[in-house]
């Protein structure tokens, strides 16, 4: 599922508008990714988490050339899916 259609449903299932639907998609969307950023992590629950993790500096290669390189330390987003959403996807 993609955003359009994610959107759709939404709106269909609220019985609104899809602009609307869209507003409150991407409002959610945004919160989402304040909260990562400010908070470190956002928990829906039932649903799961999404977290700021800290990747260590590390030695890469570029795939093109072969060259070596260093990757520099860094935050990157990831989600982990609670047991409830796991026990669902599995049947």
């Amino acid at each position: 599922m993609v955003k359009v259609e994610l959107t759709e449903k939404l709106a269909k299932q609220l019985k609104i508008r899809k602009s609307k639907a869209h507003k409150i998609v991407n409002a959610v969307l945004e919160e989402i990714k304040q909260g990562i950023i400010t908070d470190g992590i956002v928990t829906l629950r039932g649903f799961g988490s999404f977290r700021a993790r800290m990747k260590v500096k590390r030695l890469g290669r570029n795939p093109k050339t072969g060259e070596s390189a260093v990757i520099t330390a860094r935050r990157v987003p990831s989600f982990k899916a609670s047991k409830l959403l796991k026990n669902r996807v599995n049947g």
